[in-house]
C-alpha cells in the first residue's frame, strides 16, 4: 500500500472551489428532512465523478486558506478547540509538505480502517452516484467502499456508532442532493492532515450538478467537542464516463507486505 499511496501521492486531484457559508437547512441530530423535501424534484447526479486534476495531489487540506497543509494547526479558517489543536499536532501526516509515511499515525494508512467522510473525497479516485427513489448510493473506488444516504427517511433516536455514520437525504433546488450523517465513531481523521473528531459529529454535504459535466460537493463540519462552530468547505468533479471503475483495496495485513490487488 505504501508504494500505491506514494504513486498516487503524484497524483491529480480536484480543484478545489471553497465555500465559507454554513448551511442553514440541517435539520436536529435525530431528526427529519425539512417539510417539502418529499416532493421535490431528484437532481440528476447519476454517473461517476472524478476530481478535477488541476488541484494537487493526496493529501491536501479541508482548510480554505491552508489547502496543502503547510500550517498545520495555525489554520486562520479552522475553529479548533484547544484540545483539538493539540490532537492536530500530535497527530504525523503519511502526506503533505511534513510528509512521514513510514512513522505516520494515521490509522487508515496504519491498519487499513475506512478513512471516513469527508477524507475519502481527497483521495483521487473515482465516485459513483446511483440514484433510486428510496436511497442514493455513494460506491468509492477505493475500498471498495459506499454509503447508503436514505430518502426522506429519518434518523434512529440513538444510532450506533459507524465509520460512515447513518445518513438520510433530500433534494433541493431542483439540482442539489442534501445529505445530513451523524451517528459516527471518533476512529477517522477528517481528513489527511489529521484534524480529529468525536461521535458528535455532524455533517451536512450537498452534492450540486452546476452543469453537465461539473459536479459541486460541499461539506459543513459540525463538531461541538473538537470545534467551536459550524465551517464549510467545497470542491468540485468532472464528469467521466465510459471508464470502469478500478479496484483498489488494502488487506489487514498489507502494511507489513505492502501488496496491494488491483483490477
Amino acid at each position: 500500500m505504501r508504494n500505491r499511496l506514494m504513486l498516487l501521492g503524484s497524483l491529480s486531484l480536484g480543484v478545489l472551489t471553497f465555500s465559507l457559508a454554513v448551511s442553514a437547512q440541517a435539520p436536529a441530530r435525530g431528526g427529519s428532512p425539512p417539510p417539502g423535501a418529499a416532493t421535490a424534484k431528484p437532481a440528476d447526479l447519476s454517473g461517476d465523478w472524478a476530481p478535477d486534476g488541476r488541484r494537487g495531489g493526496i493529501g491536501q487540506s479541508l482548510s480554505v486558506s491552508d489547502i496543502r497543509g503547510a500550517k498545520r494547526g495555525q489554520e486562520d479558517d479552522i475553529p479548533y478547540l484547544p484540545w483539538a489543536r493539540e490532537k492536530t499536532l500530535s497527530e504525523r501526516s503519511s502526506t503533505g509538505p511534513d510528509l512521514g509515511f513510514a512513522s505516520t499515525t494515521d490509522p487508515q494508512v496504519l491498519y487499513c480502517e475506512p478513512p471516513g467522510v469527508p477524507h475519502i473525497y481527497l483521495w483521487p479516485i473515482k465516485t459513483k452516484l446511483v440514484q433510486t427513489p428510496e436511497a442514493v448510493y455513494i460506491l468509492h473506488e477505493y475500498g471498495p467502499f459506499f454509503r447508503v444516504v436514505w430518502l426522506n427517511s429519518k434518523h434512529p433516536e440513538d444510532p450506533d456508532p459507524q465509520w460512515w455514520g447513518h445518513s438520510i437525504g433530500w433534494y433541493e433546488n431542483d439540482n442539489t442532493l442534501v445529505v445530513d450523517t451523524i451517528g459516527f465513531n471518533d476512529k477517522s481523521w477528517l481528513d489527511s492532515s489529521g484534524y480529529p473528531h468525536g461521535e458528535k459529529l455532524h455533517l451536512i454535504e450537498r452534492f450540486r450538478r452546476s452543469d453537465p459535466n461539473t459536479l459541486r460537493y460541499e461539506v459543513t463540519v459540525e463538531d461541538p467537542e473538537y470545534y467551536t462552530r459550524p465551517w464549510t468547505t467545497a470542491w468540485t468533479y468532472r464528469h467521466s464516463p465510459n471508464v470502469e471503475l478500478m479496484e483498489y483495496f488494502c488487506t489487514e495485513n498489507e502494511r507489513d507486505r505492502q501488496h496491494m490487488v488491483g483490477k
